[in-house]
């Protein structure tokens, strides 16, 4: 379900979240758009929006704002709400130039079935430490976990998760959702299991060189800034840095 809350004083837009709450145990929501020019006109709108949320039972309210919006950072803070967590939106246009790695390293990718989803979960649950859930010290790491691992099993069940296996062993997964008309792609989750840390970037560059394959000019991705390791992966793999999102959250 969602809302949207457009006034004189600005506009608003949030939408509850089954599927986190089916991990963290609560009702929770998220604030997908917030536009002010002051931080005195937030006020009403987020009241109006937490009393949405009060009818709904939400405990557990997040969402995501640029960095910049210097306006909404204080409105954010004067009503409460707790900033959690960085993120970092990157892109890559074409996909040339990728760093040269032996072909005998490159894992392959197949499309994930039923069969695979208790070694991906394992795998999600184990090796995957950064992320909103993750990253915020309120939330019980082990449900924060949960939540990961519950999504990826709902991106094999939506057709969207790869295997990625080398010399017939899974190595760890690969998710991503190609736009209709083919002009972009989103990389959902991506990641190699503990073990064969060394082949994660391999894993990338398949990735990709599917994508080339595929004529699908770009891609794009959201990643938290605390995780340096994928950050100078996507910086070798020639990522642009485009823009930082503070992540905010509150109880109700």
């Amino acid at each position: 379900m969602n809302v949207v809350i457009d006034n004189s004083q600005g506009r608003i837009a949030a939408r509850l979240t089954p599927w986190d709450e089916r991990a963290l145990g609560f009702v929770t929501a998220e604030v997908t758009s917030l536009e002010i020019s002051t931080a005195e006109q937030a006020a009403s709108l987020l009241s109006e929006l937490e009393q949405w949320c009060t009818a709904h039972a939400v405990h557990y309210l997040f969402g995501r704002i640029d960095a910049t919006q210097t306006a909404a950072k204080s409105a954010l803070l004067l009503q409460g709400y707790t900033f959690v967590e960085t993120s970092l939106t990157v892109s890559r246009s074409g996909f040339a130039n990728l760093p040269p790695v032996p072909r005998g390293m490159l894992p392959t990718l197949r499309l994930a079935t039923g069969a695979d989803v208790p070694e991906l979960r394992r795998i999600a649950v184990t090796d995957f430490i950064h992320g909103r859930f993750l990253e915020d010290p309120a939330i019980d790491p082990q449900r924060a976990a949960l939540r990961t691992a519950n999504w990826i099993e709902d991106l094999v069940s939506s057709g969207l998760a790869h295997v990625a296996e080398s010399r017939g062993r899974t190595i760890g997964f690969h998710a991503e959702r190609v736009a209709a008309d083919n002009g972009n792609c989103e990389l959902l989750l991506t990641g190699a299991t503990g073990p064969y840390a060394m082949l994660a970037l391999p894993l990338w560059i398949t990735a990709l060189e599917s994508l080339a394959a595929r004529g699908v000019p770009q891609c794009t991705t959201l990643v938290s800034a605390a995780n340096t390791g994928i950050l100078n992966l996507y910086a070798r793999l020639g990522f642009h840095f485009n823009s930082t999102l503070f992540g905010f959250r509150k109880f109700l």
